[in-house]
């Protein structure tokens, strides 16, 4: 019931601090206009300048804090020109637009059912107040039988209406926002103030999916007339900017909700003692024959009140009202809030209407949804010079992928949400392409018009080499300081890093920045192992994608874990050549506020199309409420729900092929044809579906390295923003785990030069490559697929020992082979409406070096001073019996046994075996090193037909010394690593200055400390 006060009028004009801008609104159909309220656009002020607008009742006034977008409180049309002015320093804005309310009539006549003519007139600046011709839907009696709200009720105090009065309000707003985001016309509701700045309305009157009706909106308190219609004396209302949604019954969403949830508190933008006294919500619930009143400003007229009897029930009945009375609500005798906000009517007759539950507003209010928080996304996107190759399995570059999929990204990214996008491309070194800003503003200057191929994205040029650390550095500092939405970075390279600054050397500054990163490629081309530590550590995912179509989806799968609650389902099909339309994709709704249903094919000469459905069979159309968008290998629609009344249930996508322009057929016709149609080869496709609103399926990290024989915790997090637990939930797992390591196929191939011109590449990966390259493009890796049953129980390490929403299940003895695993977890949950929740990560396994099946030999022995010299040969291998590979020195290090010294660096001989040099004496030392891999512990190695090398209790080393002390003397022990230490230090005990305290029991005997220890100096062992 909300109702048409107005046009809204493009605008255009710029003006800058030299020379200011003018307004004089020219008449409306029916009249001129009685307030104006403008919308700024591509506003730039500098320093501490101001953009000031004179209201004729106030001046609104706003910074470079305010934003670019943004939309002044109502002025008082009588005083033209207008005059918008930038004051105390230099910038530049547009007026995009203004709202202009002014007489307007509905498209049936005046003073029928759904007919009437607006006078909507604030400021009063005709006097006597001019009534509008109200529409007749909602006339319970055969005249109006509500009065001007100073005047006197039956049986209510004056006081009581007054303070009634006085708190509640009118709601003026720009309403049905199209497509390019301009507002169709001027609307108001009616509401009430019941916080000291809250102000509650029904959700219908806002209902803009991006929020800018609410932005657009203001409130004031002073619009009404004497009991007689004659203006007040000293009139000269004020309005209140409306500054966000605290709490809401639903979301947003272009529909109407039903009455339960028909309920919205807005804030309004007021400094203390400046607004009325708020209104109790009462408790207790309305009685039958109880005395009630309404206060309300239907059809955006000056504010009525109407006083009655409630006869009992849900509904309430015998009080008059009409569009704009929507908002408003129902009060008892003591001017309590016992009903609203006024949500549906009529209900069966004019006489009956439907106001939303206090109690559900009260509830919401205690316990508020969790916001939607602000995001800066900075996109780092890879340009050396390797993404110029081609990418599989179509021949396209990997930039023109990479090119699509990073603009799917960018058009995914919502609006008028307060997200920032920027991004930063690097190869030999970095540059901040597009600095952060409002992602409405930013979009079309990445990507440009559709299909979405130009813009700056569109103009990357591969070249250079690749240093992921300078991306990583200049991404951190475009964002910048002065913002305090949450941070997180999308990096996508397709390469290994070769140039400084390397990755290493900047992480450190990423502080709570989240880092997401794509590897695009096989393991040929990318740093597994770097890319899946950093992600991991930097509190976001690694994913690899290994052609365009997997970049594409994992590029959707990014946005929808970044901005919303993640995946719904994201499998990926194949449309034969003998098929027009797949068979239908089913996935499940249930209670989602908001869906996004991408489709993305991997054939640009055969473009796909998405129809989705509604549970009950109606085909989701464009338009003002769901939105098409389409690119050149992908299309997406959003769809705010309810939907035409439908939300939870079976949806369904049917992929069909975009039929061909044929001369002189019908749209029938040539749908026929294509039904038929031998199509020239399969299109590969993938749909995804992310979600607002539910419970969030998250991924809960891995160790910073993970290797061979390690034990896997693959946990995952299922819940809702409050942190509760979906009902009857449960999770599976499925792997996708390689099935040959890459160091045996380096070790079966001969390890190839470095590529040293160019984007550089070490052997091992310039020898991966090679192998692929005789392979079609590919790595001969096959993979093996694992479906397992995660756990919330307690017993499988996943957390708390009751149920908590976390769920693993340890996988031993799973990584039996080196490279990228792919792991998909999928949830399902909920009693009736059984909903699913979908995430993707990968892990890179690392071999780990076995001592007991690495082989170990010692040649070229020959006698020094001192002892004996001689080289070690190293051939390492995992656990498994996996080799590590020619061209990897870079994987360990190693230091001496006790005894031994190391001569010079370790030295790789191409064919998987690495050569170090030692000195030892022989009757003390064994000729062996210790191996050291990153979060691994450190493991000897000695050669074949050599003793383990022992810590006998008189050896003088730090490992000796504390086995001592434990009184461990076994000669068998391989090794000591400590996991913790405790000292406890008394500086003023004098005891500590004899040569040992000797501890004593607990019969207050010297007790003997362990071992042989004569000789030590200093307090204890």
């Amino acid at each position: 019931m909300t109702h048409a006060l107005g046009r809204v009028v493009a605008d255009g004009r710029t003006f800058t601090h030299s020379s200011g801008l003018d307004l004089t609104p020219g008449p409306g159909p029916l009249g001129t206009p009685r307030f104006v309220f403008l919308h700024f656009d591509s506003v730039v002020l500098n320093g501490g300048a101001r953009l000031e607008v004179a209201l004729g009742y106030d001046t609104d006034v706003f910074t470079s804090a305010s934003g670019s977008d943004f939309w002044s409180r109502p002025v008082n049309a009588i005083n033209t020109p207008i005059t918008m002015r930038i004051v105390g320093g230099t910038g530049s804005a547009r007026l995009l637009e203004f709202g202009s309310g002014e007489p307007t009539e509905t498209s049936n006549p005046p003073g029928t059912s759904t007919g009437s003519r607006s006078n909507p007139d604030p400021f009063l600046n005709s006097n006597p107040y001019q009534e509008p011709i109200y529409e007749t839907r909602l006339k319970c009696h055969p005249t109006f039988e509500w009065r001007n709200a100073r005047c006197s009720l039956p049986t209510v105090p004056d006081a009581v209406r007054d303070k009634v009065r006085a708190a509640t309000g009118i709601i003026v707003e720009a309403h049905d926002f199209n497509a390019a985001g301009h507002g169709g016309h001027v609307s108001s509701c009616s509401g009430t103030l019941i916080a000291g700045d809250l102000f509650l309305t029904a959700r219908h009157c806002l209902v803009d999916a991006a929020g800018r009706d609410v932005r657009s909106a203001s409130v004031t308190f002073d619009y009404e007339t004497n009991c007689d219609g004659s203006r007040p004396a000293g009139h000269n209302p004020r309005f209140f900017k409306v500054v966000e949604e605290v709490a809401a019954g639903s979301g947003a969403n272009g529909s109407n909700p039903p009455s339960s949830s028909d309920w919205v508190v807005v804030r309004l933008d007021a400094a203390p003692g400046e607004l009325p006294a708020p209104l109790e919500m009462r408790d207790a619930g309305l009685m039958s024959g109880e005395t009630v009143f309404t206060m309300h400003h239907p059809t955006g007229a000056v504010k009525k009140t109407q006083e009655g009897v409630h006869g009992g029930g849900t509904n309430i009945v015998g009080f008059d009202y009409c569009g704009g009375s929507s908002g408003s609500s129902l009060f008892d005798s003591s001017g309590r809030l016992v009903g609203g906000p006024l949500s549906v009517g009529p209900v069966g007759n004019a006489c009956t209407v439907t106001y939303a539950p206090l109690a559900n507003v009260k509830a919401g209010l205690n316990n508020p949804p969790v916001p939607a928080v602000p995001l800066d996304v900075m996109i780092v996107f890879d340009r050396s010079g390797s993404m110029a190759g081609s990418a599989p399995p179509i021949g396209r570059s990997k930039l023109e992928e990479a090119q699509d999929a990073a603009s799917l990204f960018v058009q995914l990214v919502r609006e008028g949400a307060g997200d920032r996008l920027g991004m930063v491309t690097f190869s030999s070194a970095a540059g901040l392409d597009r600095p952060m800003g409002l992602a409405a503003t930013v979009k079309p200057l990445l990507v440009g018009p559709a299909p979405f191929t130009s813009g700056q994205i569109g103009a990357i040029a591969p070249g250079g080499a690749t240093s992921i650390g300078a991306g990583i550095g200049i991404g951190q500092l475009g964002f910048g300081s002065g913002s305090g939405n949450t941070k997180a970075m999308l990096l996508l390279t397709d390469g290994l890093q070769n140039t400084a600054p390397m990755v290493e050397e900047v992480e450190g500054f990423l502080g709570s920045t989240k880092l997401n990163v794509i590897g695009f490629g096989s393991d040929a081309d990318i740093d597994g192992p770097l890319l899946n530590r950093v992600a991991h550590q930097h509190g976001g995912h690694f994913t690899r994608a290994l052609d365009g179509l997997g970049l594409r989806k994992f590029f959707g799968l990014s946005f929808g874990n970044i901005f919303e609650n993640g995946a719904l389902a994201d499998p990926e099909h194949v449309l034969g050549k003998n098929q027009s339309e797949s068979q239908p994709h089913v996935f499940q709704v249930c209670g989602e506020e908001h869906i996004t249903v991408v489709l993305g094919w991997d054939d640009l000469q055969a473009p796909l199309r998405a129809r989705v459905y509604t549970p009950s069979g109606k085909l989701v159309a464009a338009g003002k409420r769901a939105r098409e968008v389409r690119g050149r290998s992908w299309v997406f629609w959003k769809i705010p729900l309810p939907y035409e009344g439908e939300r939870d249930g079976a949806w369904k996508l049917i992929v069909d092929r975009v039929p061909p322009i044929v001369i002189g057929l019908s749209k029938r016709a040539a749908a026929a044809a294509a039904a038929t149609q031998q199509f020239p080869s399969d299109v590969r496709y993938f749909y995804l579906v992310t979600a607002i609103g539910g419970p969030k399926l998250s991924y809960l990290g891995s160790p910073r390295h993970i290797y061979t024989g390690d034990v896997i915790h693959p946990r995952v997090g299922l819940h809702y923003p409050n942190g509760t637990v979906p009902a009857d939930a449960e999770v599976e797992l499925i792997v996708d785990a390689p099935t040959i390591a890459l160091g045996r196929l380096t070790s079966e191939a001969s390890l190839r030069p470095p590529i040293t011109s160019g984007d550089a590449v070490d052997g091992f990966h310039a020898t991966l490559k090679s192998i692929a390259g005789s392979n079609g493009g590919t790595l001969p890796v096959g993979t093996t697929t694992v479906h397992l049953p995660m756990f919330d129980d307690g017993a499988h390490d996943d957390g708390a020992m009751e149920a908590d929403g976390v769920f693993n299940h340890p996988l031993k003895d799973f990584t039996r082979t080196e490279g990228t695993y792919s792991f998909r977890a999928l949830a399902r949950y909920g009693q009736g409406c059984r909903a699913t929740r979908e995430i993707h990560w990968a892990v890179h396994v690392q071999p780990g070096i076995d001592p007991d099946n690495t082989d170990v030999t010692l040649v070229d022995v020959t006698d020094v001073d001192g002892g004996q010299r001689g080289t070690l040969v190293l051939v390492p291998h995992d656990r498994y019996d996996n080799p590590l590979g020619p061209g990897r020195g870079d994987c360990f290090t190693v230091t001496p046994l006790p005894g031994v010294e190391v001569v010079g660096p370790v030295k790789d001989a191409g064919d998987g075996s690495y050569t170090v040099v030692v000195v030892w004496d022989p009757d003390n030392a064994t000729p062996g090193v210790v191996v050291q891999q990153p979060d691994r512990p450190p493991v000897p190695v000695v050669p074949d037909g050599y003793p383990p090398s022992d810590c006998r209790p008189d050896c003088n080393d730090a490992a000796g010394d504390l086995l001592d002390c434990l009184g461990l003397h076994d000669p068998n022990v391989k090794r000591v690593q400590v996991k913790s230490v405790c000292i406890e230090v008394d500086l003023e005990d004098p005891d500590c200055e004899r040569p040992c305290r000797k501890p004593k029991g607990k019969s207050g005997k010297e007790r003997k400390p362990p071992g042989n220890h004569k000789d030590d100096k200093g307090c204890g062992c």
